[in-house]
């Protein structure tokens, strides 16, 4: 790189015992002579300058001044001064050898599980192919055992109909000369017949003879077709011997095929055991995993399921509540207003109040002087208030009328509780649709961007609504970190994958996004500008952003910068042919 001395760490003389101090601190700082040679560097290394100007990676830039009393200086120093110097670039070098060897190896054992993958690919194919050829085989050979059998049957018939036909054959044979003499006299008998001249006996021995001979025609073509017969069933045994040899010849053939498959299948059959405990053992793993998941997620619902009950029963404990409570007000209300009636009446009643005669002792005379007196008192007391019955049927209505709007409003509230309850779950459902929706967005593209994992964890998961939403990301390389704790660039890229997620769920017209890539690294940036090429398929992107990268893959770019004065001025910018424009 023009203008680079070295890095910082080559530059550094110190102990033995500072040297891991000093690799952490100065690993990856460069120097450089002057900060305008620097600047081509910025964003992909940490570089520090002669004068004191400090670049970091994320491209803040701090510093400008040197310390003339610092004990830490940086220049060119020559191997040939200093012995420690020698050695440690004769550590590096054996440490770059170690390095180069020990990726060669990782290399190596990568291309060999590659290639036992493949070859178990293969084995497994061949495995398959062998099966289907030895259940094939197994099917003809079953098949010619099968034809083999009837072949045989076939024969058996055969030559009992040949050995049949051969016993029948042989007493035609036998009796054949006796025929044949028979015949012989006839025609002698014949010939003395037609020179004797008898007429009569020449008929009778002439039809005795024609019967003879046909009788003889008939056995000779009986021995014929006997004969013929016995020529055919040759003729087919042989050919079921020929097709019994030939499938004795197939059979011995797929036997030996079978041999072959059988050994071949005895050896992937060993190789696929071997994979198999390893698989085995894989899966047992997961299986204990699964198992332990599967006790958490059992008892997270057994929770779930309680804590639900318990907010139901806390639900219907305080409606009950709410209700004894309004019942207790209504009644407080009546009890007053009774006391007010009873005190009313109390101050009508006369003072002292009259005693309770006994009546056990007394007689119907006296009784009757008695009513006769109290019916004088209550003349006395006229005039009385008879509009008091009408007043009480008023009253009376009016408690019915307000006790029917009471029955009322309790129906009321009690229906406007249950349509809260209501919607409190409906909010509840939707918000969690969005939120499994956003998450999975968000761990996709997360991936995308950070070649790492991160998921979306609510401060509260019982009631989100109570709680915030943090975004915990795994930048690859790098521990699980919140938001609040990552750095300026995994910061830009968890809050631009959330945004993209959000999009991808409910997206917007468009999106203005100013240097969102300020605090990213090269690789980073292109990431970045292929995610927002893709997502703007679906919507429009107005970027702002200084990044080669960036603007290059843009669709239209737009150059703005400052003309004189205080006003800017808006430019055409021609990019490469390999940008689009």
């Amino acid at each position: 790189m023009g203008g680079c001395i070295d890095f910082a760490l080559n530059l550094i003389e110190c102990d033995d015992r500072y040297w891991e101090v000093f690799s952490y601190v100065f690993g990856n700082t460069v120097v450089f002579q002057t900060l305008q040679e620097a600047r081509r560097y910025l964003g992909q290394y940490r570089i520090v300058t002669i004068d004191g100007e400090l670049l970091e990676q994320s491209g803040a830039m701090t510093g400008g001044s040197s310390n003339s009393r610092s004990s830490i200086r940086f220049g060119t120093v020559d191997a040939s001064e200093s012995a420690e110097v020698l050695e440690l670039k004769e550590r590096l070098r054996v440490i770059d050898t170690i390095l180069l060897r020990c990726e060669a190896a990782m290399s190596k054992a990568t291309i060999d599980h590659q290639a036992k993958a493949r070859h178990l690919i293969e084995a497994r194919q061949q495995h398959r192919e062998t099966q289907l050829k030895l259940e094939q085989l197994r099917s003809d050979l079953k098949r010619l055992e099968t034809q083999q059998s009837h072949t045989e049957a076939q024969l058996h018939k055969s030559t009992q109909e040949k050995a049949t036909a051969q016993a029948r054959l042989e007493i035609l044979e036998a009796d054949l000369p006796t025929q044949d003499a028979q015949l012989h006299q006839l025609r002698q008998t014949l010939a003395d017949l037609e020179q004797s001249q008898t007429h009569s006996e020449w008929q009778q021995i002439q039809a005795r003879l024609r019967s003879l001979e046909s009788d003889l025609n008939q056995k000779e073509l009986t021995v014929r077709t006997a004969e013929q017969r016995l020529q055919d069933l040759e003729n087919q045994q042989q050919r079921i011997q020929e097709k019994i040899q030939q499938g004795q010849t197939k059979v011995q053939d797929y036997r030996t095929q079978q041999t072959t498959r059988l050994n071949e299948q005895t050896t992937i059959a060993d190789q696929k055991l071997a994979v198999s405990t390893h698989i085995s053992q894989l899966q047992a793993s997961l299986a204990e995993l699964e198992k332990t998941l599967g006790e958490e997620r059992q008892q997270r619902d057994r929770v779930d399921r309680q804590l639900r009950e318990l907010q139901t029963r806390q639900q219907q404990l305080d409606w009950q509540r709410n209700k004894v409570h309004e019942t207790q007000q209504t009644r407080r209300t009546e009890l007053v207003s009774l006391q007010e009636q009873l005190a009313a009446q109390q101050a009508e009643l006369p003072d002292p109040l009259p005693e309770i005669p006994d009546t056990a002792t007394r007689d119907l005379g006296q009784l009757q002087h008695e009513l006769r007196s109290l019916q004088k008192r209550l003349q006395a007391m006229e005039p009385v208030n008879m509009l008091a019955l009408e007043e009480y049927d008023r009253t009376q209505a009016r408690l019915e009328e307000l006790t029917g709007k009471l029955t009322t409003l309790e129906e009321e509230r009690t229906e406007l509780l249950l349509r809260i309850e209501n919607f409190t779950t409906l909010r509840q459902r939707a918000f969690k649709e969005a939120y499994d929706a956003v998450d999975i967005n968000f761990q996709g593209i997360f991936a995308t961007l950070s070649d790492g994992d991160g998921h979306l964890q609510l401060e509260d998961p019982q009631d989100p609504f109570n709680g915030g939403l943090n975004l915990v990301a795994h930048p690859k390389g790098k521990p699980v970190q919140r938001l609040a704790s990552m750095s300026g660039g995994e910061k830009s890229l968890t809050a631009l994958a959330f945004i993209f997620a959000l999009q991808r769920y409910r997206p917007s017209p468009f999106y203005a996004f100013d240097e969102v890539d300020m605090f990213l690294d090269g690789a980073n940036v292109e990431r970045l500008a292929r995610m927002i090429k893709q997502q703007a398929q679906q919507a429009q992107f107005i970027v702002v952003s200084l990044r080669r990268p960036m603007i290059e893959s843009a669709e239209r770019t737009i150059g703005v910068t400052q003309a004189r004065g205080a006003y800017t001025q808006v430019l055409g910018i021609k990019l490469p042919q390999s940008a689009s424009v």
